[in-house]
């Protein structure tokens, strides 16, 4: 490539692209709002409309506009509905309802459900939505917000240039305790456990002094491995946005959290453990990324399927303790105390979800997921992201 090379940027194209792919991510962020709005709304029973004179009463996730609606309700549905946890709690970054205007599939998938103790857990997908593991932990939030991108963190935040090795999950957890017992979930514990087939595989991107930590989870099948986590974030607490530079699916560019980060949220009990308090029918979302690619595994389906299950643990409030929960996890452990909700991963819906990458490819995936605007911004961006390396690669002489 010679010095002289001049990036060929469409920026008419590529202006245009952006601007539809924003306007398409605020109208379904409109969208999902609207749906919250009409959901919490109506009555789930008789779906009698809520008025200001009289508000509908509300359960882990249901609203009723009186105590029989309530009551029969619970008995036809709820009841079993409720304990076995098949719905996640009202919440707009984490809906798996809700089906955008162009797009085939709900914009978050549920790859598994745990439940325990009157515990709950839903597993879904984060990171990006070309499906490619990322580069880095915690992407462009991991630089402090004042600093300025070095030009190796973008070159390693652009499709293509590398591949990446950091699978992003997303989990929804929340307390449908029938004992209303205080309960703290401690992000940083959860756990992500390779299947006997996978294994091997995900030791094969092993980083230099990365822990491997074998689980006897299956004794007849041997050890299989613990994955190694890269963080842990909590996102959401009760439906609103904490992490400030965290806005994942569905919220547009620059949206301001209603809490302003973590510490300042009251439930969070020890910030560095990511633990969280959750009273009966709280429920908190938590972005956790764990390393699992290598040489074969650089999108998120493939590392998917390796998996076998996750694990969330939580442990019983005590409001008089000012020990650590570093401390206070392991003794919960030896003493029996600790819930651990299991969430199998459900391969069939893996494989359903990512169908149209594997057939269609990245383009066509992201048009029947996101829609068509968006899937011309990512070309667009990635083009003009290409074009704009070889002009500074030619610079550089290479």
């Amino acid at each position: 490539m010679h010095r002289g090379y001049v990036p060929k940027v469409d920026t008419d194209a590529l202006m245009a692209a952006s601007n539809l792919g924003l306007a398409a991510i605020r109208a379904g962020f409109e969208e999902k709002r609207a749906f919250a709005k009409e959901a919490k709304l109506s009555c789930d029973h008789c779906k009698k409309q809520e008025t200001s004179g009289s508000p509908l009463q509300s359960c882990s996730r249901c609203r009723y506009c009186s105590r029989d609606c309530q009551v029969a309700h619970y008995k036809i549905i709820h009841k079993k509905a409720c304990a076995n946890f098949d719905d996640p709690p009202l919440c707009r970054s984490f809906n798996s309802k809700v089906i955008l205007p162009g797009c085939s599939y709900p914009e978050v998938p549920i790859f598994g459900i745990g439940v325990s103790e009157g515990m709950g857990a839903w597993v879904s997908i984060g990171g990006s939505i070309d499906c490619r593991l990322a580069t880095l932990p915690r992407g462009m939030r991991a630089r402090p917000e004042d600093q300025t991108p070095s030009m190796g963190l973008l070159m390693a935040m652009t499709p293509g240039m590398t591949n990446g090795k950091y699978l992003a999950l997303t989990i929804m957890v929340q307390n449908r305790s029938p004992k209303a017992n205080p309960m703290v979930v401690i992000g940083k514990g959860i756990a992500a456990v390779a299947s006997t087939r996978g294994t091997p595989i995900i030791l094969q991107g092993k980083e230099p002094g990365e822990p491997s930590i074998m689980l006897d989870t299956y004794p007849h099948l041997g050890p299989v491995l613990g994955l190694a986590k890269a963080s842990a974030e909590l996102t959401h607490f009760n439906g609103k946005l904490v992490s400030k530079n965290f806005n994942g699916p569905g919220y547009p560019p620059n949206f301001k959290p209603q809490i302003k980060d973590p510490a300042s949220c009251p439930a969070v009990k020890e910030a560095s453990m990511c633990a969280v308090l959750l009273n009966v029918g709280e429920y908190a979302k938590f972005n956790i990324e764990f390393r699992a690619g290598g040489p074969n595994v650089t999108h998120d389906f493939q590392a998917l399927e390796l998996l076998a299950h996750v694990i969330v643990p939580a442990i019983p409030y005590d409001p008089k303790t000012t020990e650590s929960y570093t401390e206070l996890l392991p003794r919960a452990a030896d003493k029996g105390e600790v819930c651990e909700i299991r969430a199998l991963i459900d391969q069939d819906a893996v494989d359903a979800w990512y169908t149209d990458f594997k057939t269609k490819g990245e383009r066509g995936y992201i048009t029947s997921h996101y829609g068509e605007a968006r899937a011309n911004m990512v070309g667009e961006g990635v083009q003009a992201m290409a074009e704009m390396f070889k002009g500074l690669m030619g610079r550089m002489g290479g």
